[in-house]
């Protein structure tokens, strides 16, 4: 069957199904050159390892059997999570705020294009899509056709976990998908449901009520529903589009092996902290009484007489308890133990990961005040440098997203030309924005300097036009001059009669 996975043209849905259904838990390919306990052998151990790290639920750090019952709530607490700022850095900064396309080109983006992500809630989904594309190194985006029967619907753009969904790239045409599957539970009904999505396409499969698995067999599935995708046959079929970051790999993956030392130096600290960070006291000398160190019952030591059952208290740190001892009786207290090299450890692994990933150290540390203004602004264009990168893989991907959305409002001019509207990564105080748009007065158009250097959205910007002409109408009304009246006009007209008049009597005299 892997030979002919290459195009399987001839293939039925039910091969589709079981193709796809067990992509989930294919072999990783590749061997590594060292593994632990926790190294995923499967795509569906890598994923869940991988969501595991970023939700702050990673494994435990490694400790011995015998001592796993004793230190599992302090292995708990040990847990870091680094993991979820590298990404979430990114998101916070990488906005993809809309499309334009050649039938509509202005800044403010397409306005069907914006009918579209209104429909989709396309500022949540456009981050869940790229969180999903940060964490697991891959992600889809799924397409659903406009609903029937409900007037002026549109299509929605759903982000699609890569836990749960999978598709098959065209080996002809990798920007396509030949067929994508996901599955998810219906908890009305109490059962699993997978769609398939092949050849134009889309069949429901469902289990039986109550049995959920995250192994596959075909058998336990039936098929209940087929639907046909109308409008997709330039574009595949399938109206689902898979998204890639660099290398396949997520933002901190490669970089797992320095979050678990981090949570090991944390796990050691609490240990020490716990065990050894109080002072220990102990007496020395021969509190028995006899000369070679045993039991002396015929002594009448005071330390003997004690019962045994209060020897625990004979030494209370009161300030009224008077401690009698035997003659050459001393009493020693250990030094406190120090911690400082263990935190210095950590915080130097920490930064070290922040280096690597590229995620300035005021993210990961707020107090970042030991960070020169050089070192920090270098780090923001580390940053900058590293969005724009991931930006640019995935264009490709999301132009053909919405070209399948406009396929499926059936808005097919609107195919050409879509250009993406990105969000400026990096920030810029408001001072330093207002010397940008005095600087480029009569070089760029005003809506480019909204959106641009003021980081207006397209449809804040488009309103902002509408509120200046409004403005400007408004004032050109109020400084109007009043019609003059009727009786104005006469005196207007009466007066130079008058005056030309009397020019020549001052003349004579």
């Amino acid at each position: 069957m892997a030979e002919e996975a290459v195009s399987g043209a001839d293939w039925t849905p039910d091969e589709w199904f079981e193709f796809l259904m067990k992509k989930f838990d294919e072999k990783i390919p590749g061997e590594r050159r060292a593994v632990s306990v926790n190294t995923p052998k499967t795509r569906r151990e890598r994923l869940d390892l991988l969501w595991s790290y970023y939700i702050g639920d990673p494994p435990l750090p490694t400790v011995s059997e015998k001592y796993k019952p004793t230190f599992k709530e302090v292995m708990r607490k040990a847990r870091s999570n680094y993991a979820t700022m590298s990404v979430d850095v990114m998101t916070d900064r990488s906005i993809l705020q809309g499309v334009s396309t050649e039938a509509d080109k202005d800044l403010d983006g397409d306005d069907i294009s914006r009918q579209i992500a209104d429909e989709s809630g396309w500022a949540a989904l456009q981050r869940d899509l790229q969180t999903y594309l940060f964490v697991c190194g891959e992600a889809y985006a799924l397409v659903a056709s406009p609903l029937e029967g409900v007037p002026d619907a549109m299509p929605m753009i759903m982000a699609e976990d890569p836990r749960f969904a999978v598709g098959q790239r065209d080996p002809a045409n990798p920007r396509y998908l030949r067929a994508f599957v996901k599955y998810y539970l219906d908890e009305i009904a109490d059962q699993q449901v997978a769609l398939l999505f092949v050849d134009n396409a889309k069949y429901t499969w469902r289990r039986e009520p109550g049995q959920t698995s995250k192994s596959f067999k075909l058998d336990e599935w039936e098929l209940t529903d087929t639907e046909a995708v109308q409008g997709l046959e330039l574009m595949g079929g399938v109206p689902a589009v898979r998204f890639e970051n660099k290398l396949a790999m997520g933002e901190f993956e490669p970089h797992i092996d320095l979050l678990d030392r981090i949570m090991d130096g944390v796990f050691q600290r609490i240990v020490i902290g716990w065990y050894q960070s109080f002072r220990q006291r102990a007496v020395r000398g021969n509190l028995d009484g006899a000369e070679d160190f045993t039991v002396d019952n015929d002594s009448t030591n005071f330390i003997r007489t004690v019962a045994d059952d209060e020897l625990v208290d004979l030494f209370q740190a009161d300030p009224g308890a008077l401690w009698l001892v035997p003659e050459g009786v001393d009493f020693w207290e250990s030094e406190q133990a120090d911690l400082t090299p263990l935190i210095n450890a950590i915080r130097d692994d920490v930064k070290e990961f922040a280096a690597a990933t590229r995620t300035p150290m005021h993210i990961i540390t707020p107090d970042a005040a030991n960070q020169t203004a050089e070192g920090a602004s270098l780090m923001r264009e580390a940053l900058v440098d590293k969005i724009t990168d991931r930006q640019a893989r995935q264009s490709s991907p999301w132009v053909l997203v919405w070209q399948i959305a406009f396929s499926l409002a059936q808005q097919e001019a609107r195919q050409k030309g879509v250009k993406l509207l990105w969000a400026k990564v990096d920030r810029s105080s408001l001072q330093a924005r207002a010397d940008a748009i005095a600087k480029t007065k009569g070089v760029l158009s005003r809506k480019r300097q909204l959106i641009s250097i003021l980081e207006l959205t397209p449809e804040e910007a488009k309103l902002n036009e509408a509120e200046l002409i409004q403005e400007s109408m408004a004032l050109d009304n109020s400084f109007s001059p009043a019609p003059a009246t009727a009786s104005a006009s006469a005196r207007n007209s009466a007066q130079p009669a008058t005056t030309g008049a009397q020019v020549p009597e001052r003349a004579a005299a």
